[in-house]
């Protein structure tokens, strides 16, 4: 994951697109994060009641 200057911008690591950290990404604890449609495309549920992921996607390939 690369973390910008200001730590308010990083990078997806499967698309490489430059996201706001206070969107509702996903985040590993191996410094792994998703943007929102990776994540959704890795079969990831995010609850928008609960404000958080339900179901965590798939992020055993990038963790290689």
């Amino acid at each position: 994951m690369h973390v910008f200057e200001d730590e308010e911008y990083a990078c997806c690591i499967a698309c490489e697109r430059e996201v706001l950290r206070a969107d509702h990404n996903y985040v590993h604890g191996a410094g792994v994060l998703l943007c929102f449609e990776c994540a959704i495309s890795r079969c990831g549920s995010y609850h928008e009641i609960l404000d958080r992921w339900t179901i965590a996607p798939r992020v055993d390939d990038l963790l290689a």
